[in-house]
This record gives structure tokens, sequence and C-alpha cells, in this order.
């Protein structure tokens, strides 16, 4: 979504004010990480642009759908530990 809406935020020309933003371009540099590293090392992504754009598409979304599982796993397991404390069994002993 960032590089459709904001263009490349650590690039120097974006598309609007918050492409500007430094923790916009953190996180968008953090989640396409795997993508910058293969294009970097790559000399076929260097020279195809549209493979790196799909490259970095591929990472962004995989290290976003990694990312929510994981936030939903740990809301699961604090919620399942929460009721597991607050159970009237536990102070019925």
């Amino acid at each position: 979504m960032n590089f459709w809406i904001i263009g490349y935020p650590a690039g120097a020309h974006g598309l609007s004010s918050a492409s500007q933003s430094a923790a916009v371009a953190l996180q968008w540099d953090l989640l396409h990480l795997p993508g910058i590293i293969a294009a970097d090392r790559s000399l076929f992504l260097r020279t195809h642009p549209l493979a790196c754009s799909f490259v970095l598409l591929a990472t962004g979304f995989l290290d976003t759908a990694i990312l929510l599982a994981a936030v939903f796993l740990a809301a699961r397991l604090a919620l399942h530990t929460l009721r597991k404390l607050s159970s009237p069994m536990k102070h019925a002993h």
C-alpha cells in the first residue's frame, strides 16, 4: 500500500509529504528488507525494475503477513493466559 499511495518513502521524489516521514520510511525499509537485500545482491534485479518491484511487493506482503500472524498469535496467547488466570475454578481451591 505504501508503494502505491506514498511512493518509495526513502527516495527523494515521494508523491506526498508523508513520504518524507522517517517513521514511514523506516517501516517500509524494514518490511521490505529481504527484497532490498536481494535487489542489492542481484544484477538481474538491478537491471530489471519490474522484476525488482515484484520482489519488493512479494517480500513486503510476506513480511506483513508474518507480522500480522505473530500479532494475532500473541494476542490469542495473552487472552488465553488472562482467561486462565481469572478462572473461577482457580479461586475455589
